[in-house]
């Protein structure tokens, strides 16, 4: 197998993916909806189409998002599958919701479909329960549904990003063998820990990302609400979800901060002592393993795909998804246990070091060179 069409609506991680497969000696493309600028680095030009993704933001802005999304994925589905069937690659691999039209056409020898989330079954019926449940409905999302039910039974292959990802596709009747697990990396020169951790008196507790339903940040504010300035200190930084506003406005015992350039923001993780994911659904979620690098104690839930390549995967500091006592009784014992807390930040950092993404191009090039044979 010597040429590699990769398709991918927007940039995911597939740039980690152009490197590592153009490093192992591949002919590989890239197709994507992003201008060619979002990719500096790379050796043979991006094949883009930008129309797709102005359509869509746009009809984000005046409050259509599902209507332009929907067409996002259709126009950009349609110039995926016609600059595939032009180039035909040994191998696609493509992102799930963009890769329906170049299934159906099957012009490459083996197709592949990556999908970063877990089945989109189970996290539909998932999230449509947590929306109910604060009083809210979950956006109709049909037309996502039905492409990728029919991405997953077109596909030669699906590459998830961890063994919680895997078995929600086996739970909803997909062959386990047609599931391959991939895991995501870290930068290890960027996310780091310092040598002089700050006391944890009180005990700095972190999250960042989106902040929403989904991640489960409703969860973390009523399980530290109880405790005391000097107890706790808690910061959350990242892009505030709309629906997720006014739930967010009923507490006030937190600091915010606006989304951070990743230089900042692996910074200022470092500062911290707790990082607390409680996601309700995470095919991966990086910055799991991005705090552990930082020398941060990992807080997470039994559907964050990231745990299962660390400690965390069978540890009490892995919490039910959608709980809100387990985190708050973990966090108690972190505040009274300063020689626990140490103990967890040494194996934090021991683990995330194992999971560069030197790692993952090798374990990308098995996949790949398992698919030649």
């Amino acid at each position: 197998m010597k040429s590699i069409g990769i398709g991918v609506g927007g940039r995911f991680h597939s740039d980690f993916m152009y490197q590592a497969l153009s490093g192992l000696g591949y002919l590989t493309s890239i197709y994507t909806s992003l201008p060619e600028k979002r990719f500096p680095s790379f050796a043979r030009p991006v094949t883009n189409c930008v129309w797709p993704e102005v359509i869509y933001r746009v009809a984000k802005k005046i409050g259509l998002e599902s209507p332009g999304d929907a067409l996002k994925m259709k126009l950009f589905g349609r110039f995926l599958s016609k600059q595939i069937i032009e180039a035909r690659p040994n191998l696609f691999i493509g992102w799930s919701s963009f890769s329906l039209e170049t299934l159906i056409n099957r012009p490459a020898n083996f197709h592949v479909l990556m999908r970063d989330s877990t089945h989109i079954q189970f996290q539909y019926d998932l999230l449509a329960k947590e929306y109910e449940k604060f009083g809210f409905r979950f956006p109709n999302r049909s037309f996502c549904l039905e492409r990728e039910l029919q991405e997953y039974e077109l596909a030669d292959q699906i590459w998830v990003l961890s063994e919680f990802a895997r078995e929600t596709f086996i739970q909803q009747g997909v062959s386990g063998d047609k599931v391959r697990v991939l895991p995501l990396g870290v930068d290890l020169e960027r996310f780091k820990p310092i040598e002089k951790w700050p006391e944890p008196s009180p005990l700095r507790v972190l999250y960042f990302g989106i902040i929403s339903f989904r991640k489960g940040v409703q969860y973390l504010l009523e399980a530290t609400k109880n405790f005391s300035p000097q107890q706790i200190e808690l910061n959350l930084i990242g892009a505030v979800e709309p629906e997720f506003k006014q739930t967010l406005a009923k507490y006030n015992h937190f600091n915010y901060r606006q989304p951070l350039p990743q230089n900042e923001l692996a910074k200022e993780i470092r500062n911290h002592h707790v990082f607390v994911f409680p996601t309700l659904e995470d095919g991966f979620g990086q910055t799991l393993i991005q705090a552990m690098a930082s020398g941060v104690v990992p807080l997470t839930t039994n559907h964050c795909g990231a745990a299962d390549f660390t400690f965390l995967k069978n540890s009490p500091w892995r919490v039910p998804a959608g709980s809100v006592k387990p985190i708050e009784e973990s966090l108690q014992i972190l505040i009274k246990d300063s020689e626990r807390l140490n103990e967890l930040r040494e194996l934090s950092i021991q683990t995330a070091s194992q999971l560069s993404w030197e790692k993952y191009a090798l374990e990308l090039g098995r996949l790949v060179s398992k698919l030649a044979n």
